[in-house]
């Protein structure tokens, strides 16, 4: 995980023929990936077989409300020549993974993100972004996506094969980026998968768009979803079963990693024990940007997330014991166009430039 990574472009205002088109592209990522999460879902004590039945369990469902990213992950299984059951499984992996079957399990808290207002930065810019931390198997079969629906709105960001999107900005001035939370509360269930809700905010014009998405959002689990807009917002929605909350920016500046910062009770992991440290990213994110709240640059954001304050569960995270490190770096200038992501942990992986 080190250079330059693969781009995947997609083009057609017809949901169906896009996915086929990323499909074709990734058949040899997606072969990969599988085999991995076939080891992960192993140790939440699954069959792959079963994975696949409890992920076609959401197809009726979003059928019905997201016709049309249903349609794509249709298109994505033709165009790969799988089954639509592995296509599912692999947009669904985070919340069939939140629980296990008779097998006690280490819950891995992963990725940092970050959003800045205009006043937070040199040159009055909003930037979003984020340290993703996952297993290595992931980031060994990451790229770059571009679509483009042919209706005024094109997304770039990154991907893990089959899945419709997992961060990334549009050309509306928006970019997305999330982090794992894990709340007593979270339930097995069906509801709208978090892969198929990242896309669908990637979909939007607007802030007011994303958050009326947020207010209707009823989620089985837990997840962050962090949003900077070019309209000078930026956004943390906690989002979780009971309720979906909102954290709002410090001086330009918010910073979320895996904390219920809301609702710490719902927290699964407060108060800490041996096998489940708190290790608090976002907050130290926060200290290292605050710093220098309204002369952050570009440069300095690329500084801060190599941070290993903490390491191995740092910023730029190497807990590779846990079959856990950061996997990619993403700075989304969404003013600008362009992102800077580095492959791998960004302190020895350089930045390489990707226009939207």
């Amino acid at each position: 995980m080190n250079g330059r990574l693969k781009e995947v472009y997609i083009k057609s205002a017809d949901p169906f023929e896009r996915g086929r088109q990323h499909g074709a592209q990734v058949k040899e990522e997606i072969e990969k990936v599988c085999k991995g999460y076939l080891k992960s879902f192993e140790r939440k004590g699954y069959t792959w077989e079963e994975a696949g039945q409890m992920a076609m369990e959401y197809v009726p469902y979003l059928e019905e409300h997201m016709p049309e990213l249903m349609d794509e992950a249709k298109g994505i299984a033709q165009g790969a020549e799988v089954d639509l059951s592995t296509v599912m499984i692999l947009n669904t992996r985070y919340e069939l993974l939140k629980f296990k079957k008779g097998i006690n399990n280490f819950e891995h808290n992963e990725c940092t993100c970050f959003a800045l207002q205009r006043e937070a930065t040199t040159d009055h810019c909003v930037i979003g972004g984020q340290n993703w931390d996952n297993s290595p198997f992931i980031g060994e079969n990451l790229y770059v996506l571009h679509i483009d629906e042919e209706n005024g709105t094109k997304i770039m960001g990154l991907s893990e094969p089959a899945q419709l999107i997992r961060n990334g900005m549009n050309s509306h001035g928006l970019s997305l980026n999330c982090s794992t939370l894990l709340s007593t509360k979270d339930v097995r269930g069906v509801s709208v998968p978090t892969n198929f809700m990242r896309r669908r905010i990637l979909q939007a014009k607007s802030a007011g768009e994303v958050e009326k998405l947020m207010e209707e959002f009823k989620p089985c689990v837990s997840l962050n979803y962090v949003v900077a807009s070019a309209e000078d917002q930026a956004m943390v929605f906690e989002t979780t079963p009971v309720e979906n909350f909102r954290i709002y920016p410090a001086r330009g500046i918010v910073t979320q990693a895996n904390d219920l910062m809301a609702d710490p009770s719902i927290d699964r992991f407060v108060p800490a024990d041996r096998d489940h440290a708190r290790h608090f990213r976002g907050q130290r994110l926060n200290y290292l940007l605050q710093k220098k709240q309204g002369e952050i640059t570009e440069d300095y954001i690329k500084e801060c997330l190599k941070d290993h304050y903490g390491y191995p569960e740092s910023v730029c995270n190497h807990a590779g014991d846990q079959s856990l490190q950061t996997i990619a770096s993403m700075i989304y200038c969404v003013d600008k166009g362009y992102a800077w992501i580095a492959w791998g942990n960004p302190c020895e992986a350089p930045y390489e430039k990707y226009e939207l």
